[in-house]
This record gives structure tokens, C-alpha cells and sequence, in this order.
């Protein structure tokens, strides 16, 4: 069965002894908290740590409009599908630290400018290690909204922790982390607004 939002409210619900919702427009408790906080927790989540499975690399667009800040020469457009920045570079894959983000915009002294950066997947993209924590976070989330007891909270955090280390080990030994840009000329292929970079072999 594939990974879908509704597979991992209905587990988290299901851990936390709910009742298994129907859709997330229902009028029961469930869907309506459900609902409420699953995409914020999902969002919280992939932003705590620099997964490696959300990792993506992309060269984003500069923006015509006066800059206030005397700082920066430049200002570019963040994907859509951002969470957190990683880092910056240049063409040559040469990292910088000198930039500045604000709402969905980056300033910064380079052009053109790369970026890596935690993508906001689609939940039939996530590893196995990742559904387990968002089911276990989402059930420590909701907890007490849905059922009206507090006591069950301890565990379910100790069981978000546990699985939160596993995963992040095993993020770490699937993907380990690769330097920003390969060596070598780069292709590029157009993906949306974006522009994706690929180390070419």
C-alpha cells in the first residue's frame, strides 16, 4: 500500500486509540484535529534535521526588484517546495556563508546562485524510517486533543525520540552526505521553476 497522509493519520490515530478517520473534512474529533496538524508536524519535522532523502539541489531565479539592504547585490526566488536551506554556491560548487533569508526570497552576492535545500516530499516518497517517526510524532502531537487524557504523552514522546535516532542513523548510512557540487562540468535539466543540478559522470 502506498504512503499517503491518510495511511499516517489513521496509524497515528490508531496508536494513540482513536478511532480511524474517513476523510479529513469529517466533522469527528479525529479528522477535525487530524486536519488541523498534520502539516505543520510534517513540516516541523523534515525541518529539525538535514535529511539526506530530502535533500535537493537547484539553481533558482533572480528576482527584478529594488534591494533595501545594502548588503546583497542580488535577490532570488526560493522552489516552492522549500523547508530549510542548506547552503549556497556558486557555479564552480564553491559554498558561501555571506547570504540572508527572508520569507520566500535568499540575498545574496553571487549570480548565478545554487542552493541545496530540504524539499517539502510527497508523502509516497518517504522511507520507511521517516513514516515511523511522523506516525509516532503526529500520535504525540495529537494525543490529548483526541482522547482528553495527557497521560499517554510521556511514552509517545520516548517512542518519537527512539525512532527520531533510528532514523536518523539510518538517513545517514543509506545517503551519506556528498559535498555540494560533484567536481566536473554539471548538466542541467528544467524541473518547474526550478532548475535541478546533476553531477554529470
Amino acid at each position: 500500500m502506498a504512503t499517503t497522509k491518510f495511511t499516517i493519520a489513521t496509524q497515528s490515530l490508531l496508536k494513540i486509540g482513536g478511532n480511524p478517520i474517513s476523510s479529513f473534512a469529517g466533522n469527528d474529533r479525529e479528522s477535525i484535529v487530524v486536519s488541523n496538524m498534520y502539516d505543520d508536524t510534517k513540516k516541523s519535522l523534515l525541518y529539525y534535521t538535514f535529511w539526506n532523502f530530502a535533500t535537493q539541489k537547484a539553481t533558482v531565479s533572480a528576482l527584478v526588484e529594488t534591494i533595501t539592504d545594502a548588503s546583497y547585490k542580488y535577490v532570488y526566488q526560493l522552489p516552492g517546495d522549500y523547508i530549510r536551506v542548506k547552503g549556497i554556491f556558486d557555479a564552480s560548487g564553491t559554498k558561501h556563508t555571506d547570504y540572508s533569508i527572508e520569507k520566500n526570497k535568499v540575498y545574496a552576492n553571487i549570480s548565478p546562485l545554487n542552493i541545496e535545500y530540504i524539499q517539502n516530499k510527497d508523502e509516497s516518497e518517504f522511507p520507511p524510517f521517516f513514516t515511523e517517526v511522523l506516525i509516532a510524532k503526529l500520535a504525540f502531537e495529537i494525543c490529548e486533543a483526541v482522547t482528553g487524557v495527557g497521560t499517554l504523552q510521556d511514552r509517545l514522546a520516548q517512542d518519537y525520540e527512539r525512532k527520531l535516532k533510528t532514523a536518523k542513523t539510518v538517513d545517514g548510512q543509506e545517503n551519506p552526505p556528498r559535498t555540494l557540487l560533484d567536481e566536473g562540468r554539471l548538466n542541467k535539466a528544467r524541473v518547474g521553476r526550478s532548475t535541478v543540478i546533476y553531477p554529470r559522470g
